[in-house]
């Protein structure tokens, strides 16, 4: 058996020792694993998909496009003179010493935080993914727009390596065609060299049906920078686990999301920051708009290990419950083994304040679209760190579409 067959059986016998999470595990105290069970096998990929005009059009970017877990090369426009592969293709070409290299990319840490049973399948089981490889000092002129288009159940592993000095700015973005019961099991693991910089940006919009489970994995050097904006709007039950080492002095990391929800979905974010060097921030800002019989979970740990002087944290969770049926249950969690440091953190949990509507009401707005102008705001906070102004106004408009009164608040902001 060669290297990179051996490293994918062994994840395979690490998911069979593991097994699903269960709600008996405290991570998973308020999320059901057990109904993806039947949806975890990838299915067979001869569905027609016509891609034209999805995802976000009038958008200036690279673009890197898979359907059903499979790259799609010709619906990809990928720049020149910098290495962005299909993994698939990188395990079909790997032979002698390349094996080992691309083996590296299937191998699962066992002692990574927040490991499950999904991020073993996910080794054992990725279809395919993007490899970027951004060399020292690189600066990707435009976004890289990479378009998850699915109607079935697919596996994606990811791997972004950016060099010294290197910047660039990812999308990922998850739509469905329809509204078919599947799950999409994706891993995103990001390496950054001194002094990178990347602004990395997840929108999960799939199907009313659609079940996501994702885990993004970061591992910082000396003086770099990561910009994350997580979105929630679509799919009936997704889970992300977001987990940032912030491993050389000076590095810093910028964590953002945003979840809308109604009906009956069920978001769940776990984060995890481990401060492990000298002078390192982190900053966490995470806002939730619940309406229906929505469920949103938030939990956030920042751990400050002992030699990490001079660590300077801020964490928030903000929650907005538009329905008396409607759920949060958040934990934001510090765990600090250092005098040394500045931290913070807090949550809310609360309804619309009725100061604000009575003002915006008495300038003869009405109480509904009083309602969405101060929901708006309260969420658009989170996305004003979007550096991409297409980017934000696609959000916008797609997750307070939502909402019952959009049209009179879209009309108000002039858009």
């Amino acid at each position: 058996m060669s290297v990179l067959a051996q490293t994918r059986q062994d994840a395979l016998n690490l998911f069979e020792k593991l097994g699903l999470p269960t709600q008996r595990d405290e991570d998973w105290k308020y999320t059901d694993a057990s109904r993806l069970k039947d949806l975890l096998q990838p299915t067979p990929t001869d569905a027609n998909i016509h891609i034209k005009d999805m995802g976000i059009t009038g958008l200036d970017a690279y673009r890197m496009v898979f359907i059903n877990g499979l790259f799609a090369e010709a619906e990809s426009n990928l720049p020149e003179g910098v290495s962005i592969l299909s993994l698939a293709e990188l395990e079909k070409n790997s032979v002698g010493e390349d094996a080992e290299g691309i083996a590296k990319l299937f191998t699962v840490d066992t002692q990574a935080p927040l490991l499950n049973g999904f991020n073993a399948f996910n080794a054992a089981k990725a279809s395919d993914g993007a490899v970027i490889i951004l060399a020292d000092n690189a600066i990707l002129t435009k976004p890289l727009y990479i378009l998850h288009i699915s109607n079935q159940s697919n596996v994606v592993r990811h791997s972004f390596m950016i060099g010294k000095h290197a910047e660039a700015q990812v999308i990922e973005h998850f739509i469905s065609t329809d509204d078919t019961k599947a799950l999409s099991n994706t891993c995103s693991f990001v390496a950054l060299k001194a002094e990178a910089r990347l602004e990395h940006t997840r929108i999960q919009q799939e199907g009313s049906k659609q079940s996501h489970v994702a885990r993004v994995q970061v591992k910082q050097c000396k003086g770099s920078s990561y910009q994350f904006h997580g979105v929630e709007i679509g799919g009936i039950l997704s889970r992300t686990d977001l987990v940032v080492n912030l491993h050389g002095e000076g590095a810093s990391c910028d964590l953002n999301g945003l979840f809308v929800l109604g009906g009956r979905q069920h978001v769940d974010h776990h984060t995890r920051i481990d401060h492990k060097a000298p002078h390192c921030t982190s900053r966490e800002l995470y806002r939730t708009v619940l309406d229906g019989r929505s469920h949103g979970v938030f939990n956030g740990k920042v751990m400050v290990h002992e030699d990490a002087i001079k660590t300077d944290s801020n964490m928030s969770n903000g929650n907005i419950l538009l329905s008396k049926h409607a759920e949060i249950d958040t934990k934001p969690e510090l765990e600090i083994y250092n005098d040394d440091v500045k931290c913070a953190h807090g949550a809310t949990i609360g309804q619309l304040d009725d100061k604000q509507l009575f003002y915006l009401r008495s300038r003869g707005i009405s109480a509904e679209t009083a309602q969405e102008l101060l929901t708006f705001a309260f969420a658009d906070e989170v996305l004003v760190a979007m550096s991409n102004q297409t980017v934000r106004s696609y959000v916008e408009k797609a997750a307070f579409a939502k909402l019952p009164h959009s049209d009179d608040l879209e009309e108000m902001l002039g858009s």
